[in-house]
């Protein structure tokens, strides 16, 4: 009777989503065991993951695969059937590591996702004793993955994919071509473009080096191969996958970009500045002063569900689940549940994508000497699983903003296209074709925040991060205050008003700024209407390069500079969550602050005369303010002699990582000077979080190693920021 309706309702795609959502319940209770390997009452692997274990091996090797190698792909949570194994190699990965996440149709061990249009009483049967129902008849042998693209694309279509996913499909289909009669299956015009591209990318190969690669390739191969005799030749054909870019001219000030409606204009509407070089010769091509790249979003985002590798895995947000009060992805945080209630019908839909965008500036000519900034702009997919977030395949760079000058407050002029493509992806969206369900919907997009270190916040957000009012949580309501003497902004004692009421801190007059006993309470958090009625009225940058001036009131009531381009998207001011810090980036620098202080590197550490004298204004620490003779007393924080060479020796001697797990700190040694450097961002995370807690125990006084190391610290630490 389930399968009878099912045939009747594969018309309706609402019934056939309740259809699917149902029989993906079924699997999971049925292979719960999967994920519940340790018995928490006896902390060792449970016997029904065991016995779970025995019968997935002993299916697997039904399999053709496994019957013509001996070998089977491995599920684990590291290879994720990334290798092939032996039977026992295989059994040992998941018993000590268990199964990859959101494993439960095992697809790579003979499985089809259509097993989920099989009615859950089958599986009774099977948990009985019975044959399994899930297995199928499917050899499972490794393919070339250009082949495997362009199969995903026609077996058993429940509904004919739209004419640009076919267009797409009729192009990934070359790869089932071979180069030449004879050769290896999977060797096509299409693989040895895509990895000679690959190559030119890795190595930075220079043009005239692809060339004579081609031609070499096309003399060694086979009379009447298919091969490229040229790098001109590659691209033609690659640009067939149709992923364009575009170049989009920029006024040298960064007052406006040639685009749209400005396109043909020659010279800048604002500034009145020529957009082209002189031509030095007749009829010679023009050259623009500076140009930007866009390359558009939507065409990408449609690739992950035109692939079976990524079409199911969009909808891991939706589907997974985590135990209250713990946040394994974004999707558990408040913010986005807060935007799933504002907005329920695009939530509604979970292959509908959630992006966050990225932004810092790099210098691509290293440590050269060379003054050049380039700004890439990424975009990330957060419907995806965290291990594959983060995968560098699947952060798009969308905007390249050009050098060599930080384009400060002028980014918005080169947001532009991409903010005109976010609202059409939230407005109209764009047709797309869903593989593993086999279905054409409406895909809608939606940009939920912007991550950024602390000092490129103010690009996006249009706060001013520096100066007394830098807190754009706190804003005109802080408590910062400027040294006398160190002639900086100093948010020292800025944080007891977070705390409870009664908390005795709040009354401590001794510890703290002396003499001092804090009454307020925390400073009140603005909705998102309210900051957009305090923005509303600011001038874009659009038009000045973001050189308009200081605003009204601008350091004394308030920090903002522009109103920024994100308000444009029409449910910005809806979110809970607008912007994100990058945390490694802060606890890198504040690392570098503590271990400068901490080893009395000169010129680095903060522990100075005006210091001192700052200290005695607003501290009651005696032991440390200066004697009568203007000197400074030895800090107990401070490492000296051999503690300090002793310190440094362990991290450059003694101290040793896993493959991975951290670079080696021996080369950020420096036993001459008595300082470390060169660390990178995870390397500070590691020394932070692993070894000041271990290295601190026996060489510096008890009170300074708790506060250094302590599990709280750390924890407050990432909280507050």
């Amino acid at each position: 009777m389930f399968l009878s309706f099912l045939v009747e309702a594969k018309s309706n795609y609402t019934f056939l989503q309740i259809i699917l959502m149902s029989s993906t319940n079924d699997i999971k209770i049925l292979r719960r065991w999967m994920y519940e390997r340790i018995d928490h009452t006896t902390n060792q692997v449970s016997e029904e993951f065991f016995q779970g274990l025995r019968n997935f091996i002993q299916i697997a090797k039904n399999q053709q695969l496994f019957i013509e190698s001996g070998k089977l792909f491995c599920p684990c949570s590291k290879c994720e059937n990334g290798k092939l194994l032996q039977e026992d190699v295989v059994s040992k990965h998941l018993y000590n590591r268990g199964f990859m996440s959101n494993y439960w149709v095992w697809i790579s061990h003979g499985e089809d996702y259509d097993i989920l249009n099989n009615h859950s009483e089958v599986f009774d049967d099977f948990e009985d004793g019975g044959e399994d129902p899930l297995q199928t008849e499917t050899a499972t042998e490794p393919v070339n993955p250009y082949v495997a693209m362009a199969s995903d694309a026609f077996p058993h279509m429940e509904e004919e994919p739209n004419a640009g996913a076919k267009r797409f499909y009729d192009i990934l289909d070359a790869a089932k071509h071979p180069i030449y009669n004879g050769c290896k299956e999977g060797l096509s015009q299409f693989s040895l473009a895509s990895r000679l591209m690959s190559l030119k990318t890795d190595y930075n190969l220079p043009q005239n080096c692809m060339d004579s690669i081609s031609q070499m390739m096309q003399d060694y191969l086979p009379e009447g191969n298919n091969s490229m005799n040229s790098y001109y030749d590659i691209k033609k054909l690659m640009r067939l996958l149709g992923l364009p870019y575009q170049k989009i001219d920029v006024c040298r000030d960064n007052c406006m970009i040639f685009w749209k409606d400005d396109a043909k204009e020659d010279v800048c509407k604002f500034c009145r500045k020529d957009r082209f070089r002189p031509i030095q010769k007749p009829g010679q091509k023009k050259v623009a002063y500076q140009q930007m790249f866009y390359l558009p979003i939507a065409d990408r985002l449609q690739r992950l569900f035109h692939s079976g590798k990524t079409a199911k895995d969009m909808r891991w947000h939706a589907e997974h689940t985590s135990n209250a009060g713990e946040m394994c992805h974004p999707s558990d945080g408040e913010a986005w549940k807060h935007f799933n209630k504002v907005f329920p019908t695009f939530a509604a839909e979970p292959r509908n994508v959630y992006l966050g965008l990225c932004k810092d500036g790099f210098s691509p000519f290293g440590m050269s000497g060379h003054n050049y900034s380039l700004w890439p702009v990424i975009m990330t997919p957060y419907n995806l699983s965290p291990e594959m977030c983060m995968k560098q395949e699947l952060m798009f760079l969308t905007i390249l903003v050009p050098g060599p000058n930080h384009p400060k407050r002028s980014l918005d002029i080169f947001l532009q296209p991409l903010i005109e493509e976010l609202k059409d992806l939230w407005i109209n969206g764009i047709q797309t074709y869903d593989i593993s369900t086999k279905q054409n919907f409406q895909l809608r997009a939606v940009l939920m925040w912007t991550i950024s270190d602390f000092p490129a916040y103010g690009m996006p957000s249009g706060w001013t991060t520096h100066g007394r009012l830098a807190c754009p949580y706190c804003m005109d309501q802080t408590d910062a205050f400027q040294l006398k003497n160190g002639r900086k902004t100093s948010w020292f004692d800025c944080h007891r008003r977070f705390l409870p009421t009664d908390h005795s801190y709040k009354r401590n007059k001794k510890n703290f700024k002396r003499g001092r006993v804090v009454v307020d309470g925390p400073p009140e958090i603005l909705t998102g209407e309210e900051i957009w009625n305090e923005v509303s009225q600011l001038p874009k940058t659009v038009g000045c390069g973001g050189n308009h001036g200081k605003l009204k009131g601008y350091g004394e009531t308030h920090n903002w500079h522009k109103q920024s381009i994100f308000w444009e998207l029409p449910y910005w001011k809806d979110h809970k969550l607008r912007h994100n810090l990058d945390v490694m980036h802060i606890e890198k620098n504040f690392l570098d602050n503590i271990i400068n202080t901490l080893l009395n590197v000169q010129g680095k550490t903060k522990d100075k005369i005006q210091s001192r004298l700052d200290l005695a204004e607003y501290c009651n620490r005696k032991e440390l303010h200066l004697t009568a003779d203007g000197k400074a007393p030895v800090a107990i924080f401070r490492l000296q002699g051999d503690v300090k060479t002793a310190f440094l020796k362990w991290l450059e001697k003694d101290v040793k990582f896993s493959d991975g797990y951290a670079s080696s700190l021996s080369k950020c040694v420096d036993l001459s000077s008595g300082k470390l450097s060169g660390m990178k961002s995870h390397d500070c995370h590691v020394l932070m979080q692993r070894l000041l807690p271990v290295a601190f125990a026996e060489l510096m006084d008890k009170s300074v190693h708790e506060a250094l190391s302590s599990k709280y610290f750390s924890l407050q630490f990432l909280n507050y920021y």
